[in-house]
């Protein structure tokens, strides 16, 4: 049996309890932290279960500014019938979500914009 929307496996794979964070711990630090995705799936029928995607908006000396610690994207979906609770996608400089496949559904979904950005390195 292929893979297509309404298919479902009777076992299905699952990425739950999952924390990630770029950035420095302190703004002393002169390592630069980058990520382009946080999170990708390419494969279908995945349950995704508590699952925080954070570029650090703080440090322990204060607030971050001038979009450091630069990340694109929080999580990207590339598969069919993935089911997911409880996402949180966070100050991201591109997308907080990419959602390409079909059939998939999302029950609770949090994201909050960056703060430390500018019309002309965030856009409209």
């Amino acid at each position: 049996m292929g893979n297509t929307v309404g298919y479902q496996s009777s076992a299905p794979s699952a990425l739950n309890d999952v924390f990630a964070r770029s950035g420095r711990f302190s703004s002393s630090s002169t390592a630069e932290v980058s990520v382009d995705k946080f999170v990708q799936v390419n494969i279908n029928e995945v349950i995704i279960d508590n699952v925080w995607l954070w570029r650090a908006d703080h440090d322990y000396y204060g607030l971050v500014h001038n979009s450091s610690n630069p990340t694109n994207t929080g999580l990207e979906i590339n598969s069919l019938n993935v089911i997911g609770y409880s996402l949180a996608c966070e100050h991201t400089l591109k997308d907080m979500l990419v959602w390409n496949g079909n059939g998939g559904r999302a029950y609770f979904y949090q994201s909050e914009f960056p703060y430390d950005i500018t019309q002309e390195n965030y856009g409209d």
